[in-house]
């Protein structure tokens, strides 16, 4: 599906599409059962916190993947194939554990599953990276996060109306399925073209080469982060800070969901409702982000999520969650899921904008690993302030934040080439 225009189109959104079941799964389905079983706000945040560790790490993966290629196996897709596989046996044996009495077991098996997902994730943008004619770059990516958002429906709300059918560990049967179908998308319809390729011959030791391609590779990330102007280096302070409004995107939405009194059938519909909305205000957030420009888009989008947030946060002071009318829950929750799509998918350009061309995929992935910083620290100290002062208070929080970010927007530019001094002509002269 590689060699044409529209099998890359669609082959990239069908792999994105085995990252969002996982992540719908653990963030929307099993938030919403450990709340149904009792746990607390407080613990529900640590398990979200817990499984972006691996996300926030994943820069870590790339030159890893991309130094040991795998090339016998069938490159890039080796990787894919056997994270795929490790996702459906973490998940599985996911399934034995009493998440009440073994919480801690719980977070070490989320851990380990998300970790896999996270390598599976660089490995298919190292593939992307290299596949994706220029001009389709855009739509590729469209159809990435596309694709990502309808797995995160089929993982969360799909999951979860499974399990209002025949219990939890179906729901399970029913993830762990669908990576099984993408599996065997991978192995008959992806071929890696790097495969095809001869390793030339070392004349160091398998270490010794890796420990100098690194060394090779942490020069060019110094180059993109340093050496690139301004841009690069507030950019990294805008990844680490929050998201926008986040805090009805993640963990806090899913155990507010069962404290209004949802059942799992509404809890599934919503959760589809807020994937798909999500999906849609990526889209139309990445075109007026083209037209209008990324940083004036993403600025407006950022304050944009404070009202629903707000609104919400006013309602629960003023009446109580339970008593908040179903019609402005179900609006609101749905309205900040489109906003902070908009949000989210046209924050990317900016960083895209910064990367240094030499290590593309790795200080892309760096940049949005902080990013999952950002999200774990988050969904932590939500759900803290959530159990101990209320979910008003925490979404008051979560608001006023965006300031934050607000305040690093106007420092934020693409990089910058690094000029070529007299002193650094002359350099590489004798160097030649």
């Amino acid at each position: 599906m590689l060699h044409s225009r529209k099998g890359r189109l669609s082959a990239f959104g069908i792999l994105y599409i085995s990252e969002g079941i996982p992540y719908g799964f653990t963030t929307t389905a099993m938030v919403a059962f450990m709340r149904i079983e009792g746990l607390s706000i407080e613990q529900i945040g640590g398990f979200v916190a817990a499984l972006f560790i691996p996300w926030s790490f994943k820069w870590l993966l790339a030159p890893i993947i991309d130094i040991v290629k795998l090339r016998r196996f069938g490159g890039r897709k080796a990787w894919i194939s056997a994270c795929t596989i490790m996702m459906i046996v973490t998940l599985v044996v996911t399934a034995t554990v009493d998440f009440v009495e073994n919480f801690r077991l719980l977070l070490w098996m989320i851990v380990l599953n998300n970790l896999f997902c996270a390598t599976q994730d660089v490995a298919i943008d190292s593939l992307a990276v290299s596949t994706l004619k220029k001009d389709e770059r855009a739509s590729g990516n469209g159809f990435m996060f596309g694709g990502q958002y309808f797995g995160i429906a089929l993982g969360g709300g799909g999951a979860i109306f499974v399990s209002s059918l025949w219990g939890i560990n179906a729901s399970l049967f029913f993830v762990s399925s669908l990576l099984f179908v993408n599996l065997l998308f991978i192995l008959f319809f992806i071929f890696d073209e790097d495969a095809k390729l001869v390793d030339s011959p070392r004349k160091v030791g398998q270490f010794a080469h890796f420990v100098g391609t690194l060394g090779t590779f942490v020069r060019e990330v110094y180059t993109g982060f340093v050496e690139s102007g301004s841009g690069p280096r507030f950019g990294l302070l805008f990844a680490f800070l929050p998201i926008a409004a986040m805090a009805l995107a993640y963990a806090l939405l899913g155990t507010m969901q069962v404290d209004y009194g949802l059942n799992e059938t509404q809890i599934s519909r919503l959760a589809l409702g807020v994937a798909l909305t999500s999906a849609v205000g990526c889209i139309v957030g990445g075109i007026l982000g083209s037209r209008f420009g990324v940083k004036r888009i993403t600025a407006i989008f950022y304050i944009a999520t404070v009202i629903p947030t707000i609104v919400l946060a006013s309602q629960i002071s003023s009446v109580g969650l339970s008593n908040i009318p179903s019609g402005l829950f179900h609006t609101l929750i749905l309205s900040h899921a489109l906003l902070f799509g908009m949000a989210f998918a046209v924050r990317i350009a900016i960083f895209m904008g910064m990367t240094n061309p030499a290590v593309a995929a790795t200080q892309f992935t760096a940049y949005m690993a902080f990013s999952n910083v950002a999200i774990s620290m988050g969904n932590y100290w939500q759900g803290m302030v959530a159990e101990r002062m209320g979910y008003a208070v925490a979404l008051y929080v979560d608001a006023a934040l965006v300031v934050l970010a607000l305040s690093v927007i106007p420092f934020l530019q693409d990089r910058m080439e690094k000029r070529a001094t007299p002193e650094r002509l002359a350099e590489q002269s004798v160097t030649r």
